[in-house]
């Protein structure tokens, strides 16, 4: 049988009954644990520059899906993964929707910056990676935080993204490398180590004393130290992640092991 309660009747009564419901359910179904969204925005070193001059520097990424994993394992190599996985995990650049060309206008540094982002959003801001620790002598598996053990050099200046190298030749006027110029180079992997360097010199010199860079032909007759002087130039110049070996104390004993670091070993499908 059932009895039913008037609530203006006998209030007091509905509202401890509704109170006993409550705690009821709550005991049934125990405390609910709420898990905070990955980190999506990533804070670029370098910043993209739009048609109007304005410099952005907030960029939205995604977590990785299944159809990205099919799609990342259809490439050829470990460095159009590496570009299918940009382009997939990049949803904006400020409040615009990312687009190739504005992917491609990116400094290079700021778009392995944008790799951690995405790596963070998909596995978190841990990794573990095998270094070698010479306590142990041996190998040994080592948490690598991401966001603390890989330093980040950052853009101070805007008239850095150009600077000039004082080679035998004279004075070399030199410009970050872009997107265009790592999927260039990646996109001619299989060619030899001096090839790459003309490939990098030809996209990233701008002027020799002065004369426009127009064709390959001249940096390929630049002097092979002049060319050295250069690349490692850029290298040095060049903003975003240091991939740099890093430290990591090892789990077992009071020594450091050496991790090496970079994108490759990070996303590994």
């Amino acid at each position: 049988m059932t009895t039913a309660v008037n609530a203006a009747q006998n209030p007091d009564l509905v509202n401890s009954m509704v109170s006993e419901a409550i705690a009821s359910t709550e005991k049934k179904q125990g405390p609910v644990t709420i898990v905070p969204p990955s980190e999506t925005v990533v804070t670029l070193p370098g910043g993209y520059v739009n048609s109007a001059g304005d410099v952005i520097t907030e960029v939205e990424v995604r977590e990785l899906n299944g159809k990205d994993e099919e799609a990342i394992a259809r490439s050829t190599s470990m460095g159009k993964a590496l570009l299918t996985i940009l382009s997939r995990g990049t949803v904006k650049i400020g409040d615009v929707k990312a687009t190739e060309d504005m992917l491609n206008g990116l400094l290079s540094g700021d778009r392995d910056a944008i790799m951690l982002g995405i790596y963070r959003a998909t596995f978190g801001p841990t990794t573990t990676i095998n270094g070698v620790c010479p306590g142990c002598n041996t190998f040994k598996e080592v948490d690598v935080n991401i966001d603390d053990d890989i330093k980040v050099r950052p853009l101070v200046d805007e008239s850095l993204r150009r600077f000039t190298v004082d080679c035998k030749v004279g004075e070399v006027v030199v410009t970050l490398p872009t997107g265009h110029v790592q999927k260039e180079l990646i996109n001619n992997s299989e060619k030899s180590v001096s090839e790459l360097t003309t490939i990098l010199l030809e996209n990233c010199v701008l002027t020799i004393n002065g004369a426009p860079v127009i064709n390959k032909l001249q940096v390929q007759n630049l002097g092979i130290n002049d060319r050295k002087m250069i690349a490692e130039a850029i290298t040095e110049n060049n903003i975003g992640p240091l991939f740099d070996d890093i430290k990591v104390q090892c789990p077992d004993c009071e020594s450091e092991v050496t991790v090496p670091i970079n994108l490759g070993n990070l996303f590994r499908f």
